[in-house]
Order: structure tokens, then C-alpha cells, then sequence
């Protein structure tokens, strides 16, 4: 693909070249017509002369006897001339016949080159005083020619019409000018070419560096780095252009920022939306359902793998008491307390959630039936040796736990309701106790 640059480059010379050739056609074929006009005018200029001279050397114009006088004067003085002469011919005397004495030169009275231009010169009736190259001498005109011929006046009255015939030959001084003009054009062409290519180098190198700073910085945003700015080092539609990009480019910058704070504040929305579907309002603990979830897949890892599994069922102990003598608000503060010291008191890898009401349920993956027990032992001291006076005077909390830690069944579900059995043996031993398949009720 050709560069900008050569494309500039080619575009200047083609258009030196265009207007070149059209000056150097058309000012030689211009000037060339006006020197013909001007020799036209000179020709018609020696017939009013001669028609003039003949006036007033015979004194009458405009009657077939003076058409005739004249046309043999013209005949004679074309006998005794060669075709093309400079100025004065040898053997020519001003007393030749049919000249007027002391008159001037034949060419005066029309005589010219007549191998390749003549007038046809005829009177006011439309007798043919000189017929060029397609009359005869004395032939009638027809009035049409009227209207294209120019009248020959003398002394403000039209004597005669003349219609040119031919073209003038141009002179040796007319040649010289017009082939002088001709060569000047040439070197001139020949030197604005000289001119323009290095012109057109350092154009189109201002031009191209200003376009690859563009197609650079366009690249690298399409790479990746959005924020890109081009030097301005012009004033030009280049220029404008720079600017514009730098202007377009600051706003899609200041957009995508905006679009990232935007996308990072719905992904926290969202983050914050998930959280509060699987978290329980009050609590914070985790919901049933999430821990339904969750719990599934911890089990059937725990039965592909061999691992040690063991699901924990907790309640408040007297919870309902706690409501009716210290009021629902006193309970709520207590379900909060409970759930800080369960979350604060179990692994990372391990679910704590509020299973229902006053019932929270733990997952302890990978732990031992004894390490289940010592673990839930742990966080049934630490609930009932809490200062609860400090939410409410006289208050007191304890809670009892029921572990299943043998993987039975085929899901969770098993496990849960044999958690739930040994909770209910722990509340009927007299509550405050972690009851366990492996191990005996211990005792508070």
C-alpha cells in the first residue's frame, strides 16, 4: 500500500505537470492569434489606405468605373511584384503604370502573400474589387457576406467591406517571440518540477510523521493502554485533527473510569446482594438454604474421599423464657452474641448458619469424631461463661449440642436428623451438654 507521503508527492507533480502542459498548449496557440488579429488589423489598414489614396488621387469612389480602375491597378501592381517581397522590390518605380506618381509602395494598395492569405475586398454594391483565393475580379457578392465582412471607412463613411481569406502567415519576428516563449515555458516547467519534489518531501513528511503519531497512538489503544495523547504541531486540518483525538481520547478515558468505578460498584452491589441472600438479617450467620447448599457438597466429598465429616446441631437453651422475662429484644441481642462467639470460634473451613429460630448448625469438615466434641465443648463453656448481665441484669444463657460424626446415608440429610437425636438427648440430660454418637454426654 503506497504511504501518504508518496501519494502527496505523485498528487503535487501530477498538478505541476497538468497546469504545465495547459500553459504550454495554450499561451502559444493565444498569443499566436492575437499576432494574426494584429496582422489582420495591419491588412486591413493598407486597404484603407490604398482605397483612400485612390480617392484622392481620382477624387470619386462607389461607381462601377471607379470598381474597375481599381481592380486593374491592383492587377497590375500584383504582375509586377513577386509573392513575398521586403519593403521596396528591385525594378519597381513609383511611376509605374497604373501607379499613382509619388505614391507609395505597392503593398499600400493590398498586394501581401497570397499563398496563404488574402482579403476579398468588394464595394458597397458587392463588386469584387479583389477576389483573394475565391473571386474573380468584378464578380457579385451575395449579401450575406455583408454581415460577416468589416468596412473599410474613409473619413467616417464605408467605401468598401473586406473578408479575410485565408490565414496571415506570421513573420520571422513573430516565429522568433513564439519560439522564445516556448523554451522559457519549458525551463520553467522544468524548474517548478526541480522545486516541487523536495517541497513535497518535506510535506509529505510533516504530514505522514503527524499521521503516524495517530496511527500509533489508535494502535495502542486498541492494545490495551486507552490513554494516549499525539503533539499538536500544527494549525492545519492535521492539527485539528491531533487535537480533536486528544480531546476524544481525554473523554473516553475519563468514560472508562467512570465505567470502571461503575462496574467495581455493582460488582460490590452485587457482592453485598449475594451476601444478603445467604445471610441470615439478624445474625449474620450464614441462611438455611446456603448452608443446604454448601453442606452437600462437603458431604459427598467426605463419602468419595474417606474423609472425616461431622455435622453439629445447636439450641439456646430456655430460649422462649429468655423472651417472655427479659423481652424479644433482650432475645435478639442474645441470638447476636451467640452467633459472634460460634463464628469467631470455628475454622475457616467450617459453616456455621442460623438453621431456625433459636437453632443454629455447624459443618466440620475434615474433623475427628473427638476433635468434634472437644471443638463444640469449647464453645459451649465459652457461651455460658459470658458475661450476660451486661446485656441485661440477672441474665443467663447456655446451649446444648447434638453431633453426628459417622457418615451415614447417601446425603446430609441423614446426618442432620441423627445431630437432632442426639441434641434431644442432651436436652433431656438436662441441657448445656454436647451429646455425641462417639462419645457419652458430657457433663457441664
Amino acid at each position: 500500500m503506497k504511504s501518504i507521503r508518496v501519494k502527496f508527492i505523485v498528487a503535487l507533480l501530477a498538478a505541476c505537470v497538468l497546469m504545465a502542459g495547459i500553459v504550454a498548449i495554450l499561451t502559444p496557440i493565444m498569443i499566436e492569434h492575437e499576432f494574426i488579429e494584429k496582422a489582420e488589423e495591419a491588412h486591413y489598414g493598407r486597404f484603407s489606405q490604398a482605397i483612400g489614396r485612390y480617392i484622392e488621387r481620382h477624387g470619386s469612389w462607389g461607381t462601377e468605373q471607379d470598381a474597375m480602375r481599381y481592380v486593374q491597378i491592383m492587377e497590375r501592381q500584383r504582375e509586377m511584384m513577386p509573392q513575398r517581397f521586403p519593403g521596396r522590390q528591385p525594378g519597381y518605380s513609383p511611376n509605374m503604370p497604373g501607379s499613382l506618381d509619388g505614391g507609395p509602395p505597392p503593398e499600400v494598395f493590398g498586394v501581401h502573400d497570397t499563398q496563404t492569405f488574402e482579403f476579398v475586398l468588394f464595394d458597397l454594391e458587392g463588386n469584387v474589387l479583389h477576389g483573394g483565393k475565391d473571386y474573380q475580379p468584378g464578380q457579385k457578392v451575395s449579401p450575406d457576406m455583408f454581415d460577416d465582412a468589416d468596412p473599410i471607412i474613409y473619413k467616417s463613411s464605408v467605401v468598401a467591406y473586406a473578408l479575410p481569406s485565408g490565414v496571415p502567415p506570421l513573420t520571422p519576428t513573430d516565429e522568433a517571440h513564439l519560439h522564445t516563449l516556448q523554451e522559457t515555458l519549458f525551463f520553467s516547467t522544468l524548474c517548478a518540477l526541480l522545486l516541487i519534489i523536495p517541497f513535497g518531501f518535506w510535506e509529505g513528511h510533516k504530514l505522514s510523521g503527524a499521521l503516524d503519531y495517530l496511527i500509533k497512538a489508535v494502535n495502542k489503544m486498541g492494545a490495551g493502554e486507552l490513554e494516549q495523547q499525539v503533539p499538536i504541531k500544527s494549525k492545519d486540518e492535521v492539527g485539528v485533527l491531533a487535537a480533536a483525538f486528544n480531546s476524544m481520547n481525554s473523554q473516553l478515558v475519563e468514560a472508562y473510569k467512570n465505567l470502571e468505578e461503575s462496574r467495581d460498584m455493582v460488582a460490590r452491589q452485587a457482592d453485598q446482594l449475594r451476601e444478603l441472600s445467604i445471610r441470615d438479617e439478624l445474625t449474620g450467620l450464614y441462611n438455611r438454604r446456603f448452608f443446604n447448599e454448601e453442606v452437600t457438597v462437603l458431604h459427598a466429598n467426605a463419602m468419595r474421599y474417606g474423609h472425616a465429616f461431622s455435622i453439629v446441631l445447636g439450641d439456646i437453651d430456655f430460649f422462649k423464657k429468655i423472651n417472655d422475662n427479659f423481652s424479644h429484644g433482650i432475645g435478639d441481642e442474645v441470638l447476636k452474641q451467640v452467633a459472634e462467639i460460634l463464628q469467631s470460634s470455628i475454622r475457616n473451613s467450617d459453616i456455621v448458619a442460623r438453621y431456625g429460630g433459636e437453632e443454629m448448625v455447624l459443618a466440620l469438615p475434615s474433623t475427628s469424631p473427638r476433635a468434634a466434641v472437644e471443638m463444640m465443648e469449647r464453645i459451649r463453656k465459652a457461651i455460658a461463661q459470658y458475661p450476660w448481665h451486661k446485656i441485661a441484669e440477672g441474665l443467663k444463657v447456655t446451649m446444648s449440642f447434638g453431633i453426628c460424626d459417622e457418615l451415614e446415608g447417601e446425603d446430609y440429610e441423614q446426618m442432620l436428623a441423627v445431630a437432632d437425636e442426639q441434641l434431644y438427648k442432651a436436652k433431656h440430660a438436662g441441657r448445656n451438654r454436647v451429646c455425641s454418637l462417639s462419645h457419652k454426654v458430657a457433663d457441664s
